[in-house]
């Protein structure tokens, strides 16, 4: 069922409404040479007691709010399969922030699918679906009229949502892990409505070789090239690309005529060339103290690294143990900053990680403060049958006698 008239949305999202029930849905949109992604269309599904509601909606010409309300709607759940898109297009196109998503690829990496499984894996393993087609992955969703093999090919990516939802919801629920998943749905839903600070972008670029001064000027080009972008709705890189940005912030020339002669930078109209000239000025005037510092992308301490497989050890045997998607149980990036951190050893809490707190902390954080402190060690265990390496506890030495 296409939906393309106000009056059949509002007909649509009032059953929906009536059946109470979890809705699942999926997006499709275009993103090529634009710096906004653009809303194409919007696959729905839910089962009633009634039957099977489905449609597809077009964003073109009609004004979402009353599927908005529902998707909005807190006491509403969402279903929806590797959904960070999804939200962020509702969050910048509507301001529409969802809550109570149900994401079935998270949702999998609690019980045993792998990290990120895709849509059409997870049907097949989890509810035993058909082979789904991907003929159409890569079409051009902005195109008019659909063909009924798009609309085939679109209402499929939800068609299986809800039984996906019912099976692995019901076994998060009879391992004791829905609460797990739960956080991490949630941390999806903020990351979604989360702003990009401007001024961080430069972080992005290849910082190597780069003075306080020029990451400085970087900073500055970065930040204008990303207004310009939003502006025009292109590309960061249609404006002028990351090479050429580099080779602006290590010249900083500052005049259009200086910058123009930087390679990449000879066709650019004068009114955006202005603008990174008064970025280069900008930067400039900055006070020493108020320059980046140069207190990343440095290599780090070796020791670290020797210290962070140790912690991975562990990491890694929990997951195995509980089936749980390493990525999701201890991101390989937290498990640095922890080593980082107890190489220091200066008397300083333990860094917010997210593996020492909730549900990780539970599984496997504690016994990692516990290696660190000296209160647990590694060992090989030579008994046929038995994991090869295991964690032992560490006697304590109250006192000498």
């Amino acid at each position: 069922m296409l939906i393309n008239k106000p009056a059949q949305l509002e007909e649509f999202c009032a059953r929906l409404r009536a059946a109470n029930a979890p809705v699942g849905f999926d997006t499709e949109f275009m993103t090529e040479r634009r710096y906004f992604a653009r809303l194409c269309l919007v696959q729905v599904y839910a089962e009633t007691a009634n039957g099977p509601l489905e449609a597809l909606i077009d964003p073109f010409d009609l004004d979402l709010e009353p599927l908005i309300e529902i998707f909005t709607d807190e006491n509403v759940v969402k279903i929806v399969h590797s959904g960070g898109q999804d939200l962020q297009i509702f969050w910048a196109e509507y301001g529409a922030a969802l809550r109570n998503v149900f994401d079935t690829q998270i949702a999998a990496a609690f019980l045993g699918y792998g990290h990120q499984v895709g849509y059409a894996d997870l049907v097949r393993r989890a509810v035993k679906g058909p082979q789904l087609s991907k003929t159409h992955q890569f079409t051009d969703w902005a195109a008019r009229p659909l063909s009924q093999a798009q609309m085939e090919y679109a209402i499929a990516d939800v068609l299986h949502l809800t039984p996906l939802y019912n099976t692995l919801r019901g076994e998060l629920e009879r391992r004791g892990r829905l609460s797990w998943a739960q956080t991490e749905f949630r941390r999806a839903e903020e990351k979604a409505c989360r702003v990009a600070d401007d001024t961080e972008l430069y972080r992005k670029f290849n910082l190597s070789g780069l003075t306080r001064r020029q990451l400085g000027n970087l900073r500055e080009l970065a930040a204008a090239r990303e207004i310009l972008a939003r502006d025009v709705d292109k590309p960061p890189s249609f404006i002028v690309t990351d090479l050429a940005l580099l080779q602006a912030a290590k010249e900083a020339p500052q005049s259009v005529a200086a910058l123009r002669g930087i390679r990449g930078m000879p066709g650019m109209p004068e009114a955006q060339a202005k603008i990174f000239v008064t970025a280069l000025q900008r930067a400039a005037q900055l006070g020493p103290d108020e320059l980046p510092e140069r207190n990343f992308g440095e290599r780090p301490d070796p020791q670290t690294d020797n210290i962070a497989v140790m912690l991975g050890v562990i990491t890694q045997m929990r997951a195995l143990e509980d089936d749980i998607a390493r990525p999701y149980l201890a991101p390989r990036d937290q498990v640095t900053s922890l080593a980082a951190w107890w190489l220091k050893r200066d008397g300083s809490p333990p860094p917010d990680l997210a593996i020492l707190s909730d549900w990780r902390r539970e599984i496997v954080g504690n016994e990692l403060l516990d290696l660190l402190e000296g209160r647990r060690a590694l060992a090989l265990n030579a008994t046929p049958g038995q994991p090869a390496i295991q964690v032992i506890e560490v006697p304590q030495l109250v006192g000498k006698s």
